[in-house]
């Protein structure tokens, strides 16, 4: 039994996860879990680094087996900078944060934002790195001065854990700093920074590049860096057109593809190219996914309501179906002081009523992100012009099995969900090709596919839903 270790760190959690292969199967075990939320200092969010780090070194303190080596991913577009002695010159600040909003007009003068999409298959979001640097330059130029190298997440951890110091593809794939070439672009960083920022090389995964400096007997290896590229390679898809789906605090929804597409009609329509685990690329959407009831969740609790998983689709099955709906990807909804009130806000000015009580928020949202999937799906086969009658839905949002019926219902495609943890499972994958256990992504899918179980949801309920669908895309271009 050859067994990995998989650290998967998302937007709201963390976690440590051993792999065991026996050749033939996988085995999964849980070793540590922890929360990850932006903490908020001086006017800004930033990652709560010194808690990441202990969080990492404790759960690696809980390995008391042999182990063969270790991979991180994270989510995207977010950085570290470091100094000459390898220290952080500030905390990293999180996407969560709108410090670089007033900069994306000010960087499209001088690269027209069609032409950025072309040059890096990005969509233009203040998230992305580059609109994040533009705002550190300009608010606090001396950090740049001070930064021997910028490291994105996934590598930041690794570096802090095994001194290894490089990027890799598929999250610097996420930065609209990479172009076709797989390369920082040099162009794009002397426009906007007058020089060539130290941005450290760009290496492709599934390589062990060290060992941990805490235990010399485990190895680091580079894995996807980004958590859905992660996902993807852990997919047991079966058709070559399918979508692909994952779904946790953010909903990515694509198809796999061999070079970007960067038409006019991707780029007004907010889509992304960012790399796989293969050197090729997902064109995808990076969608809302379950930010919102998270931030449900909190405020419920501060009323003092407190419901399990099991209450929560109780409250949603006694709540009536499409009472009112909202666009998940609206502004209101990417970090509000009150999601309540900002769905109350959202309702107030598309003139409908707004959900009183917790079972029809949580319809509410749960119908409107199926349908607002559903329409994503239907641009995606648009402009790849393909069709495909089959979703495989990886991540945490498996376990939302109303969600998943949803979609099938919204999309009338046959869905498949599983595995939930495939971020893990494909970091672990990306790992056991490091080591020579396994070789290619294809025989990686048919190794999960062989080891996990899945579930298959019909469509059901097609008139309703139709008629749900034309409310829902009324609602989109009022």
């Amino acid at each position: 039994m050859k067994t990995v270790l998989a650290y998967d760190l998302g937007a709201s959690s963390g976690r440590l996860v051993a792999q065991g292969f026996n050749g033939k199967k996988l085995e999964m075990t849980e070793i540590h879990r922890f929360a990850n939320r932006p903490i908020y200092e001086n006017g800004h969010y930033y990652w709560d680094y010194a808690h990441l780090i202990r969080e990492l070194n404790t759960g690696i303190e809980k390995v008391d087996f042999q182990a063969e080596s270790l991979g991180i991913d994270t989510w995207g577009v977010d950085f570290g900078l470091l100094q000459r002695n390898g220290t952080l010159v500030s905390k990293p600040f999180s996407y969560r944060d709108t410090y670089p909003e007033p900069y994306v007009q000010q960087a499209t003068n001088n690269i027209p934002a069609y032409e950025l999409f072309q040059q890096t298959g990005n969509e233009i979001s203040a998230i992305n790195t580059l609109f994040q640097l533009i705002a550190i330059q300009h608010q606090y130029p001396h950090y740049l001065e001070e930064t021997a190298q910028i490291l994105m997440t996934p590598n930041l951890l690794m570096h802090a854990l095994s001194g290894v110091m490089m990027n890799e593809f598929t999250i610097s794939s996420t930065s609209q700093l990479v172009n076709a070439n797989k390369q920082w672009d040099e162009q794009i960083q002397n426009t906007f920074f007058n020089k060539q920022l130290p941005l450290a090389k760009i290496e492709m995964p599934h390589q062990i590049v060290g060992s941990l400096t805490s235990n010399k007997n485990i190895k680091m290896a580079l894995v996807p860096g980004h958590d859905t590229a992660c996902a993807l390679s852990a997919l047991p898809i079966q058709k070559a057109n399918s979508i692909f789906m994952s779904i946790g605090t953010w909903g990515l929804i694509g198809k796999e593809i061999e070079a970007p597409i960067t038409t006019i009609e991707a780029f007004q329509e907010g889509f992304t190219n960012e790399g796989t685990s293969e050197g090729h690329y997902r064109f995808q959407k990076n969608a809302m996914g379950f930010w919102i009831l998270q931030k449900l969740r909190e405020e419920w609790k501060q009323q003092g309501l407190h419901f399990t998983y099991e209450q929560e689709i109780h409250e949603l099955t006694k709540a009536k179906p499409f009472q009112t709906f909202i666009d998940p990807d609206d502004a209101l909804f990417f970090n509000p002081p009150s999601m309540i009130q900002a769905i109350k806000e959202y309702c107030s000015k598309t003139n409908q009523q707004a959900p009183t009580n917790v079972g029809a928020q949580i319809r509410c949202f749960v119908e409107s992100l199926a349908l607002k999937f559903a329409h994503t799906i239907k641009q995606i086969e648009k402009i790849t012009q393909s069709t495909t009658s089959e979703i495989q839905i990886g991540g945490g949002g498996t376990q939302n099995k109303n969600l998943c019926q949803f979609i099938a219902n919204a999309t009338q495609k046959t869905v498949f969900t599983g595995p939930a943890e495939a971020s893990s499972i494909g970091n672990g994958l990306s790992q056991l090709r490091a080591l020579g256990e396994i070789h290619t992504i294809e025989e990686g899918r048919l190794l999960v596919a062989n080891s996990f179980d899945m579930m298959e949801y019909e469509p059901k309920n097609a008139n309703e839903w139709q008629e749900a669908t034309t409310k829902f895309q009324q609602l989109l271009h009022n």
